[in-house]
């Protein structure tokens, strides 16, 4: 993530022209603030950079940099404020657009969100990733035909690319072909030097509904301190126990994702069998 921030903050390096040396100094504060996970003060300081020179052409990339901290910050509608304003004259407007989408989906505004990934795919047709992200986010609208369409589109575009393969996992499981998108989950595994915990939570269900528990609580360990807002993670968890006979553990994981608010007619099923 430091990463991320410092690349898009460099970037603004190379486009400042004549800038008062407070504005440079208060971007540079930022990107050691960022390196050393001191969000709080890199919020301040980008926010005090652009505040001395409110017209400076960088204040775009500056405002993204801000929504991305924002939403670190568990801040949602002050993220999407920032988002929304770092889109006018922006250099790289689908990276905004991309972080809108993302941050307008986890607030549940599916809507917005498909909006988002609609102009994107409209400015940027090869765009795999926007393909694939509205496509879940039509199957969460439960419009199954569009969706499939959108993972059918991202197939097309670019077979091999990574959101493709997700593409394909996620159609495997809608079709309960659940040893087919195990194998895919485990191929972007072994070649992902870093996987996403997301693509270890989708194996660890496969592994799940193919009886392979052992398998699945190894790849629930491995993501666990990275899951303990997802309340999908204490279900999945919970079934987990509940095949390895620990039925008071997988109970208390099962009230753990009800509390969260995950289907709570499906986690009550699931409840009555730990008793």
């Amino acid at each position: 993530m430091r990463k991320y921030f410092l690349l898009i903050i460099l970037f603004s390096f190379f486009t400042i022209s004549l800038t008062g040396q407070n504005y440079q100094a208060w971007v540079d504060n930022a990107a050691r603030h960022i390196e050393a996970d001191r969000l709080d003060s890199a919020a301040i300081s980008l926010q005090r950079a652009m505040s001395l020179d409110p017209m400076n052409e960088n204040n775009p990339v500056l405002l993204l940099n801000l929504g991305i901290i924002q939403r670190q910050q568990g801040l949602a509608d002050d993220a999407f404020i920032s988002f929304t304003a770092a889109l006018a004259n922006n250099p790289i407007q689908d990276v905004v657009l991309h972080r809108r989408a993302s941050l307008l989906s986890e607030m549940g505004r599916y809507d917005e969100a498909i909006e988002d990934y609609t102009t994107l795919i409209r400015d940027y047709p090869e765009e795999v990733e926007a393909y694939y992200r509205r496509g879940v986010l039509y199957l969460e609208q439960h419009n199954r035909l569009k969706g499939e369409a959108d993972f059918v589109k991202a197939n097309e575009l670019d077979p091999d690319h990574f959101f493709t393969q997700l593409s394909k996992a996620l159609l495997f499981k809608l079709e309960d072909n659940w040893e087919a998108a195990e194998k895919i989950y485990s191929r972007l595994v072994e070649t992902e030097p870093n996987p996403d915990p997301s693509i270890l939570l989708n194996r660890a269900e496969c592994y799940v509904h193919t009886g392979q528990t052992f398998r699945a609580s190894a790849d629930l360990r491995t993501i666990e301190p990275s899951q303990r807002n997802n309340p999908y993670f204490y279900f999945l968890r919970g079934r987990v126990r509940l095949d390895q006979f620990d039925k008071v553990a997988a109970r208390a994981d099962f009230n753990k994702a009800r509390e969260m608010g995950y289907d709570l007619p499906l986690v009550d099923e699931w409840i009555k069998k730990t008793k």
